[in-house]
């Protein structure tokens, strides 16, 4: 014999969608917070890429290079970068400054809400004496 489909109040318990109905409640969360993990880590990585540039662009300003060869050093990093090099070129004895940014397009909506401007600008600085 079957028993009833009827609850302690009455009320029917059947699951067949509950599942369903989950899934697309969970879904845009879900999707938001691996959007959310993509911007950042990107971001995470242009910051690394303008640290690396002026480090290397300081660097070859500290050994006595050229502005030619700054520029080439920060540009191998990336064609996009904007840099300023102070002063250049560089003086003996003096301490050089080396000035990277680059912009960061973010992607996901909630992401992007929580920064004032998008792109999101990254900087990179990097001060070394000169020999």
């Amino acid at each position: 014999m079957r028993r009833s489909q009827r609850g302690k109040h009455g009320l029917l318990r059947r699951t067949e969608g509950a599942t369903a109905v989950e899934f697309a409640i969970v879904l845009p969360i879900l999707l938001l917070i691996v959007g959310g993990i993509m911007d950042i880590g990107h971001a995470y990585h242009e910051l690394h890429v303008v640290n690396e540039a002026a480090r290397e662009g300081a660097r070859v300003a500290a050994v006595g290079g050229t502005s030619q060869e700054i520029t080439t050093a920060i540009t191998n990093f990336g064609n996009q970068l904007n840099y300023t090099v102070v002063p250049s070129p560089p003086v003996s004895t003096q301490n050089v400054r080396v000035d990277v940014t680059n912009s960061v397009q973010l992607f996901t909506p909630i992401i992007s809400a929580f920064f004032p401007s998008n792109p999101f600008i990254v900087r990179g600085t990097t001060i070394m004496r000169v020999e």
